[in-house]
């Protein structure tokens, strides 16, 4: 919500105050004009007026604190339907609403427990719709995908043409590498509504991860045809085009997607390990079902709250940025006494939803401007030429977005960049030292009778595949373009929380061309580590730092 939406709400709560203050004023004036005698009439009135201001107080608090009920069922009329429309059943309409505003504030045992009291009560086919559609999407929120699973094949039984069920069955079935379940599911999705374009984007997808090229591109020119900004279909059409040779088509598809909102980053290293045979298109078929399993309960059990950091954003009133001019009155000094740069400061207010941060405040990091970024790779954790800096009173800094002319050409960053922070989740990344090991943990749970060392090629390429790139983010888990640093180390071990992790970006520009928005070295990224301990206690005198580069 923008800073210029809350004024009517302010300026509502302020003549509130102002006429309660007049009215009681007025009658304590009218009562020392009795001698101190309370009239009984104006006494009346007095606690006629004060109702009447308590009443709007109530109301408006209640159209300021979230949205209502009712506007929860307007949101998701589309879902709802016809549910529990009958007139002697309000209370189960109410119950439903209240059960989506549980799951849209993400309290998944709530929403649970009153969707699955609710099932008891579906008499129509859109109640059975509308409580297993949210009970199903509740359930992939929190991780529960073979519930998740179970309900969306429970529904489709239901309405055998619900395309958005069939399509997100699809999503779950792919996500643990049945493909061939997958394809079904979004062809079901498709025959349940030919004009939804995220079930066509999702079939190219799907025949994309198969690496059937051919079959790629008639759904995802079908879902470009109905969403003309998909760039997820644009992008598996890049993708299809350059497996089969056709560089131009790639080229068209690579500059629409990257306008629309693709990382180009992120797809041209698709295409580069395409290139160099570091990346292939793993089919479920080629991999033990105990290891299809293994990446679920991977996926599942290494779970942590996390925030994606989100850019280019736009300068609508957020005050965390990548980049700019120092905001210290006393910049700190690098090991050669020359002021540091300004990497990133993040409004801690901002940040919701990661375990031990702290909720308000404002931290900095700071690194040398020189051609190791401020990295010491041998005691990455000695901050003499990076420092990560923190304060409670966010007042004290000023929020304005202002690029540093002072950075050299070399610097990662070279504009003020303005951010969005999103609350995600993240499961474990296959540069992470603790992969193996948590590998290893998924396939025992699994009922796998062999470690990942023993794992054949297509197996440990599809482990790093579906666990692969990370990105912009606080907490979580990192990646890299080489190797974990802590990995061999147990003194760096210590340090377990990713504070920040920020990565080489490029953008179109107004005009589509391709900008370097981030660049550390050859598409690089840098990690930001802490204690725990230390975070939980705002302590960020000990932090580790480091970047690398492909």
């Amino acid at each position: 919500m923008k800073k210029s939406s809350k004024i009517p709400t302010i300026i509502a709560y302020v003549l509130l105050g102002v006429l309660a203050t007049a009215a009681i004023g007025l009658f304590v004036a009218q009562t020392a004009r009795n001698g101190w005698a309370v009239d009984k009439s104006d006494a009346i009135k007095f606690g006629f007026l004060m109702i009447c201001l308590g009443l709007t107080l109530v109301k408006l608090i209640g159209k300021t604190s979230g949205p209502s009920l009712r506007q929860y069922e307007k949101s998701f009329a589309k879902e709802i339907g016809s549910a529990f429309s009958a007139p002697d059943q309000k209370r189960q309409k109410r119950a439903l609403l209240t059960a989506i505003e549980r799951y849209n504030r993400d309290k998944f045992n709530g929403a649970v427990a009153r969707l699955q009291a609710l099932r008891r009560e579906c008499r129509t086919q859109d109640d059975y719709n509308a409580v297993l559609l949210f009970l199903a999407l509740t359930y992939t929120d929190a991780g529960c995908e073979d519930d998740a699973i179970a309900t969306y094949e429970e529904l489709v039984k239901y309405s055998p043409t619900h395309s958005t069920a069939w399509s997100n069955l699809g999503l779950l079935y792919r996500k643990q590498g049945n493909n061939d379940k997958a394809i079904t599911c979004y062809e079901n999705a498709i025959k349940g509504d030919e004009s939804n374009p995220f079930a066509w984007n999702n079939l190219a997808i799907a025949h994309l991860s198969a690496s059937n090229w051919q079959k790629v591109v008639q759904p995802a020119l079908h879902a470009i045809s109905i969403k003309s900004d998909m760039y997820q279909a644009e992008a598996a059409l890049c993708v299809a085009y350059f497996a089969m040779g056709d560089k131009e088509q790639s080229k068209k598809y690579f500059d629409s997607a990257v306008l629309h909102g693709e990382r180009a980053d992120a797809l041209r290293s698709v295409l580069n390990g395409l290139h160099t045979g570091e990346i292939t298109f793993t089919t479920a078929n080629e991999v033990r079902e105990e290891v299809v399993r293994a990446n679920g309960h991977l996926q599942r059990d290494t779970a942590l709250p996390m925030v994606e950091i989100r850019l280019p954003a736009p300068d609508d009133g957020n005050r965390s940025r990548i980049g700019g001019a120092p905001i210290d009155k006393n910049v700190p000094l690098d090991s050669k006494g020359a002021p540091m740069k300004l990497l990133a400061a993040i409004w801690c207010s901002e940040v919701r939803g990661v375990p031990d941060f702290p909720t308000c405040g404002v931290l900095r990091f700071y690194v040398a401007d020189n051609d190791v970024y401020g990295a010491d790779f041998d005691h990455p954790n000695e901050q003499s030429d990076f420092r990560v800096l923190y304060d409670e009173d966010e007042s004290a800094f000023d929020g304005a977005l202002r690029d540093d002319p002072t950075v050299s050409g070399s610097f990662p960053v070279q504009h003020a960049l303005p951010v969005r922070l999103t609350p995600a989740v993240g499961s474990v990344r296959s540069g992470d030292y603790r992969f193996v090991e948590c590998v290893n943990a998924a396939l025992l749970k699994a009922g796998a009778e062999y470690t990942f060392d023993e794992l054949e090629d297509e197996e440990t390429d599809y482990l790093h595949e579906q666990n692969a790139y990370a990105g912009h983010r606080i907490g979580g888990y990192p990646c890299f373009e080489q190797f974990d640093p802590r990995d061999d180390e147990p003194a760096l071990q210590k340090y377990d929380t990713l504070l920040l992790q920020i990565v080489s970006h490029t953008a179109p520009d107004e005009q589509g061309r391709e900008q370097e928005l981030i660049m550390f070295g050859d598409e690089g990224g840098c990690q930001f580590f802490i204690p725990s301990e230390k975070l939980r206690n705002k302590d960020f005198s000990d932090v580790m730092y480091s970047w690398d580069c492909g």
